[in-house]
């Protein structure tokens, strides 16, 4: 059987001469023997075998003495030992989990302490326990793929093995073990399933467990091949903003909602689901140019005409009023821009640009009260195809609408003097020889 173990890992490439791999060893038969048969490939692959043990503190005094057993048999064959333990009743109450998903959560969480290879004891029994449970739950073909053989710095040498046939090795090697009671409980699905449905599956196949990882391994290199596809996708749909809705709707679906899940995958939002990625693609066939979803971990994605991307959901959505010196430089740091003022007595024409512009002395109010604002309802300005509103003006440059608040005007309490970096208002412009403040908008190296 060791033999066994040790092409398994040669052919999924788990272990290498020269390693140091730590066992996660919880006490039960599957650890033991894990940790047993890590221990035999020490003198030929030259492995360095250490130990680590997760103390979940759920079952009072039969968690201690699991972790008691961990101790001793570690002490007794001179294996490094390092043990971890956690709240994991309180983490479920707290976050809404499972008591076994809130325990995988905490025991990952100590494994990535310690910075090496872990290897785990799962077997191809689990591997079939955890595809019929995606199967009920819904899945993706990555979910019916199960428990992969290396995933990271996460190893599951075992998984070529059945669970009778670890225990059937422990009996002949005389290997003691601890037993978790609550594996015998139907209080959660994975028991009710290996209890009660795997039976009667063996009972019709009694490979039924080696057929199913054969499958499992068919499965993910479609999976694999996919993946990699809908990367391409996203590489090929990707704008300097975010991702082009036209190249990501004519892709077959199987690749679009795959590049969705990659995309949504760079926010880590915790409660990520299939009707996230529904909503997302939704998007790309909306009407509407400026539809947006809302996601986990306060995201936001947004359809800007033919781009999507995410945002954060508590970004700004506008901006306060700036008070302009008429005779000096103001800084507005929220929209990276410095706007300078300067009054001169009498103007000598200059070409006017959106960033560089004069306006009549005459035209201003008395105070000569400037502000760098929002936009206001009926703001307008003359350009020359004639008379527009801001709000039109924004429309016509494509500006995505929860954008449309950033976008700075300059005012005084008669109107719009210019709206940065559009348009000038013809009616607010200095003449030669008139009394001007020239007004020059500059971007700030952030």
């Amino acid at each position: 059987m060791q033999n066994k173990l040790l092409s398994y890992c040669r052919a999924e490439d788990l272990i290498h001469p020269g390693d140091t791999v730590i066992c996660a060893v919880s006490g039960g038969v599957d650890s033991v023997v894990l940790l047993d048969m890590l221990c035999a490939m020490r003198e030929p692959l030259g492995l360095t075998v250490r130990a680590a043990h997760f103390n979940h503190r759920l079952r009072g005094a039969e968690s201690d003495r699991d972790e008691a057993f961990v101790r001793a048999l570690c002490d007794a064959r001179g294996i490094m030992l390092t043990v971890g333990c956690g709240d994991v009743a309180g983490r479920a109450e707290k976050t809404g989990e499972s008591i076994e998903e809130a325990a995988r959560k905490l025991r990952y969480a100590f494994f990535e302490t310690l910075g090496e290879t872990v290897a785990t004891a799962h077997n191809a029994d689990d591997n079939l326990e955890t595809m019929l449970l995606n199967l009920l739950r819904g899945t993706s073909l990555a979910g019916l793929c199960a428990i992969a053989p290396k995933r990271g710095r996460y190893i599951r040498p075992l998984l070529c093995l059945t669970r009778a046939q670890i225990e059937s090795y422990a009996r002949e090697r005389g290997l003691a073990h601890v037993d978790d009671s609550t594996n015998m409980l139907d209080d959660c699905v994975r028991n009710r399933l290996r209890h009660f449905v795997v039976p009667l599956l063996k009972a019709e196949n009694p490979a039924v467990s080696e057929c199913s990882l054969r499958a499992c391994a068919l499965l993910r290199e479609d999976d694999q091949y996919l993946q990699s596809a809908a990367q391409q996708l996203l590489t090929e749909a990707a704008q300097p903003r975010g991702y082009s809705c036209c190249v990501l709707r004519h892709a077959p679906e199987a690749l679009r909602t795959r590049a969705l899940r990659l995309l949504l995958q760079q926010i880590r939002a915790p409660k990520l689901s299939s009707s996230h990625i529904l909503a997302v693609e939704r998007l790309l066939y909306s009407d509407d140019p400026s539809a947006s979803c809302s996601l986990p971990g306060g995201w936001t994605m947004r359809r800007e005409y033919d781009v999507i991307l995410l945002v954060r959901s508590d970004a700004p959505a506008t901006f306060s009023p700036i008070r302009l010196h008429p005779d000096g430089v103001t800084t507005a740091r929220a929209l990276g821009l410095r706007i300078s003022c300067k009054r001169v007595k009498k103007f000598e024409k200059i070409p006017n640009t959106c960033s560089t512009f004069a306006v009549s002395c005459d035209t201003i109010d008395t105070d000569i009260t400037l502000l760098l604002r929002p936009r206001q309802s009926g703001d307008a300005l003359r350009l020359p195809g004639g008379t527009r509103t801001v709000k039109r003006l924004l429309i016509d440059r494509k500006v995505p609408a929860h954008e449309r608040g950033l976008v700075p005007v300059i005012a005084d309490s008669a109107g719009v003097l210019a709206v940065y970096p559009f348009g000038v208002n013809l009616d607010r412009l200095a003449a030669a020889g008139e009394r001007a403040i020239i007004i020059t908008i500059e971007k700030e190296d952030m």
